[in-house]
């Protein structure tokens, strides 16, 4: 199950569109450069792409888990990267980091799909644009704060997010709204951590 959404991205990650400067050309361009990393779209296509790839081997078997098990898959992939970035242990597959980051991202636009009974081939475009929009919208109230934070103080708050989920996934129709928000806000904190840190790992 895990292959599903784990990322198979050696060689494609350096890329030096992430920190050059974008040119814009419309009122909505400059809105976008205040509120959205420039990276952001390209770390999103490529979590999507990720999951057609592993979709195409694995099908709807991800479809077995109920809902807290993926949010314990979720909980799982986070500690690992807690782990190596407190140094205390080394990736045995020597796979980047960079892998672990698009699964939990794939992890929780998959947990959204379980939590409203869709399937995510048809649905998890849509639940990324909408992740993107949420993130918009909050990075009109705080700017570009989430730049200074440092690369453990993304996955803290993602395993605070999943202590959260986990003391409501035994109620999901009622906590449903809750456990989408914080399941947003774990796809974004992914994707953030990519947008600030993804050029380093891949080159490292």
């Amino acid at each position: 199950m895990a292959e599903l959404v784990d990322a198979h991205v050696s060689g494609a990650c350096g890329v030096s569109r992430v920190g050059s400067s974008p040119t814009f050309g419309t009122k909505r361009d400059s809105y976008l450069a205040l509120v959205l990393p420039p990276a952001y779209p390209f770390w999103r296509q490529k979590a999507l792409d990720v999951f057609s790839q592993k979709y195409a081997q694995y099908g709807e078997s991800w479809n077995e888990l109920s809902l807290p098990s993926l949010i314990d898959l979720l909980y799982i992939k986070a500690s690992r990267i807690r782990t190596l970035l407190r140094g205390e242990g080394a990736a045995a597959t020597g796979e980047s980091p960079i892998h672990d980051w698009i699964a939990l991202a794939n992890y929780a636009a998959l947990t959204l799909a379980k939590l409203r009974q869709v399937s995510p081939r048809e649905s998890l475009s849509a639940m990324y644009a909408e992740a993107q929009a949420l993130l918009e919208k909050k990075n009109a109230d705080y700017g570009d704060a989430w730049q200074h934070m440092r690369p453990l103080a993304f996955v803290e708050f993602i395993l605070m997010k999943l202590a959260r989920l986990r003391q409501m996934d035994s109620a999901p129709d009622e906590n449903a709204s809750a456990i989408a928000d914080n399941l947003f806000d774990i796809l974004n904190y992914a994707l953030l951590y990519l947008s600030r840190y993804g050029d380093a790992l891949a080159t490292s």
